[in-house]
C-alpha cells in the first residue's frame, strides 16, 4: 500500500513539474529550392532530440503542432515574419518556437535556426551553421544546431540563470548583495517619445510587459548633455530609482558624475571608457553592432536608382567608431552594387544642438544626386525628403531606431534594434542580488527586426524582387541575404572588412583572404575605395 502510495505521489510530482516546464514547439525547418524534401523531417527531428535532451523543456509532438496549424490555415513555409511565427506558437499553447530555414548554396549547406519568446515575439537566441553538401553532414549540422539554440536560449540544464559577461569585466563585488523584491529602473533619453515606434521606446515597453510584477519604470526623454545633470538627479532624489541607464553614448561622462554624486544607486552607462573607471556603482555596456550598417548599405544600394547613395556621418571628432560606421555601410553597398559610389558627408560635433543640421546635410546629398540615405537622421531630415518625394524626386531612407510610420513614404525600415536583452541583463542582476560593476559588450546586444517585421510593408515587394550575387553564396534573394548575413555576423563566421580592400587613393588597406580583427579597427583612420566626401565635408 505505502509502495502504491509512494507511486503515485511521484507520479503526481513528476506531472506538476512538466506542467512547470516551459513548452517548446519545434516547427519543421523550411528547405528552400534544391533541397530534398524528404530532409524537413529528419533536420526537424534531430534538432527537436537536442530540445528534449536539456529536460529543461516541455517539448511538443510535430504531429499535434501539424494538426493544429493545418486547422487554422497557417502555412509555415509562408511565415516571413517572427511576429507570424510567435501567432502559430499561440496557436500550439507554446511558450517558446523553434523555427529554421536551410539553404544549398553552391556545394555547401547553410543551416540557420532560432528560438522565439511566443508571448513577446523576441529572438531569445538564433545560430547558424553551414557545411559540405551530403544528406549526412547536414543532419549532423542540425544537431549541432540545436545545442546552440537551447544553450543560448532563456533556460539551460546547467546555467538556468547563466548571463554572459565581458572578459574584462570587473571581478569587483555587488554594491549592495541583498535581494530586489522590487524595483524602479530610470532610463535617461536624448529623443522624444511621444508619438514614435522607436527601438529604444519599445524595448522598454517589451521589459514593461514581461515583468509586470515587479518592475516600474521612469523616462525622461529629450535630454541634452549640458542639462543632464537635472534628470540624473530627479530620477535619484524624487523618483527614487534603484537603478538609472543611459541610452546615449553622449551621455556617459555625466552618467560618471550623476553616478559619483548618488554613491547608493546604480548607474548604467551605453559607452564610456571603463578602464578609467573607478566606481562602484557604475556599469558600462554598448552595442557592438557595426553589421547593422552592414546590412543596411545592402538595401540601400539594391533601391537606389541613381547608383549614389548618401551617408550624413557624426563628426570626425568622435574617434575611430565613425569611420568604422561608415566603413561598413559603404562595404554593403559595394556588396549589393560594385558600382555604386557613397558619397559622405560629416555634422558638425554638436549637431544636437544645431537645428536643422542634418537637413541640411540631407539637401548637400541630394544635391549630389543621391536618391537613398543612410547614417544620422532627426525628424527634420525627414520632413525634408518627405517634401523632395512629393515634388517628385523620390529620396529613400533607411533608420534603425524609428518606423517608416514617422514618414511611409520616405523609411523603408521598421525600428531594426532590441535593446531589452541588455538592459534585462542588468535588472534581473539587481533583482537576484548578483549585480556587479563591469564592461559588457556583446557582439549581438540586439537582434535584426526586434522580433517584428523589420521593413516598411510597403516597400516589401520590391525586396522580394531583388536578387544578388554573392561570392560564396551565388545569386540569392535580397531578404534571404539580409537574414543569412545578420546570422553569420552574430556568430562571427563572417566579416565584411576581409581583404582586398583599398582606401579612398587606392592604396590596399587589407590584402585579399585577410580579416581585419578588432585591434585593426580601432587604429582605423581611412575609409573604402567606394566612398567620396561632399563638398561640404572636404
Amino acid at each position: 500500500m505505502k509502495k502504491t502510495l509512494f507511486v503515485v505521489l511521484f507520479a503526481l510530482l513528476s506531472l506538476l513539474c512538466l506542467q512547470a516546464l516551459p513548452k517548446v514547439a519545434v516547427l519543421d525547418i523550411i528547405a528552400q529550392k534544391g533541397i530534398d524534401p524528404s530532409a524537413v523531417v529528419p533536420v526537424t527531428e534531430s534538432i527537436m532530440e537536442e530540445v528534449v535532451g536539456t529536460r529543461a523543456y516541455v517539448v511538443l509532438d510535430r504531429a499535434y503542432i501539424e494538426q493544429v496549424l493545418k486547422e487554422q490555415e497557417f502555412d509555415i513555409s509562408s511565415m516571413v515574419s517572427d511576429t507570424q511565427i510567435a501567432k502559430a506558437g499561440q496557436y500550439v499553447g507554446a511558450d517558446y518556437v523553434v523555427t529554421g530555414k536551410v539553404q544549398l548554396l553552391g556545394d555547401s549547406y547553410f543551416l540557420v535556426a532560432k528560438m522565439i519568446e511566443v508571448r513577446t515575439g523576441i529572438i531569445v537566441s538564433q545560430s547558424s551553421t553551414q557545411g559540405e553538401g551530403k544528406l549526412t553532414a547536414l543532419l549532423g549540422m542540425a544537431h549541432s544546431i540545436g545545442k546552440k539554440i537551447v544553450a543560448g536560449g532563456p533556460i539551460s540544464p546547467l546555467e538556468p540563470t547563466a548571463t554572459a559577461t565581458s572578459p574584462a569585466a570587473s571581478t569587483a563585488g555587488p554594491v549592495d548583495p541583498s535581494p530586489v523584491k522590487k524595483i524602479k529602473a530610470g532610463f535617461v533619453m536624448p529623443m522624444a517619445m511621444v508619438d514614435m515606434d522607436q527601438s529604444i521606446v519599445l524595448s522598454i515597453k517589451r521589459l514593461q510587459a514581461k515583468y509586470t510584477d515587479w518592475l516600474e519604470t521612469v523616462v525622461i526623454e529629450h535630454v541634452v548633455p549640458n542639462e543632464s545633470a537635472k534628470a540624473f538627479d530627479r530620477l535619484a532624489d524624487v523618483d527614487k530609482c534603484d537603478i538609472i541607464f543611459t541610452c546615449d553614448w553622449g551621455l556617459a561622462d555625466q552618467c560618471r558624475q550623476a553616478a559619483r554624486r548618488h554613491a547608493k544607486v546604480l548607474f548604467e552607462s551605453q559607452g564610456g571608457e571603463y578602464r578609467e573607471n573607478s566606481d562602484p556603482n557604475l556599469g558600462v555596456f554598448g552595442t557592438n553592432e557595426m553589421w547593422h550598417f552592414y546590412l543596411e548599405g545592402i538595401v540601400a544600394a539594391s533601391l537606389s536608382k541613381s547608383g549614389k547613395v548618401g551617408f550624413i556621418s557624426e563628426a570626425t571628432s568622435e574617434g575611430s567608431w565613425v569611420l568604422q560606421v561608415a566603413g561598413y555601410f559603404a562595404l554593403g553597398v559595394k556588396a549589393a552594387n560594385p558600382k555604386a559610389s557613397v558619397i559622405l558627408t560629416y555634422l558638425p560635433h554638436n549637431h544636437w544642438d544645431v537645428p536643422g543640421a542634418d537637413a541640411a546635410a540631407g539637401k548637400t546629398l541630394i544635391a549630389q544626386g543621391c536618391d537613398f540615405l543612410g547614417g544620422v537622421a532627426h525628424p527634420d531630415l525627414f520632413d525634408l525628403l518627405s517634401a523632395s518625394t512629393m515634388a517628385g524626386k523620390q529620396v529613400r531612407m533607411f533608420q534603425l531606431d524609428l518606423s517608416y510610420k514617422r514618414a511611409p513614404n520616405v523609411i523603408v525600415s521598421s525600428p531594426i534594434r532590441d535593446f531589452s536583452v541588455l538592459y534585462e541583463r542588468s535588472l534581473l542582476a539587481l533583482k537576484d542580488g548578483t549585480w556587479k560593476k563591469e564592461e559588457y559588450y556583446p557582439r549581438a546586444a540586439s537582434k535584426f527586426g526586434g522580433g517584428a517585421e523589420p521593413f516598411n510593408p510597403a516597400i516589401l515587394p520590391e525586396l522580394r524582387a531583388k536578387k544578388i550575387k554573392t561570392p560564396d553564396l551565388g545569386e540569392i534573394a535580397l531578404l534571404d541575404l539580409l537574414e543569412t548575413r545578420a546570422a553569420q555576423m552574430i556568430s562571427e563566421d563572417f566579416e565584411p572588412f576581409t581583404g582586398p580592400i583599398k582606401d579612398q587613393k587606392g592604396k590596399m588597406r587589407i590584402p585579399a583572404g585577410v580579416r581585419a580583427d578588432w585591434n585593426f579597427l580601432e587604429r582605423m583612420d581611412w575609409l573604402p575605395d567606394n566612398v567620396k566626401l561632399a563638398p561640404a565635408s572636404r
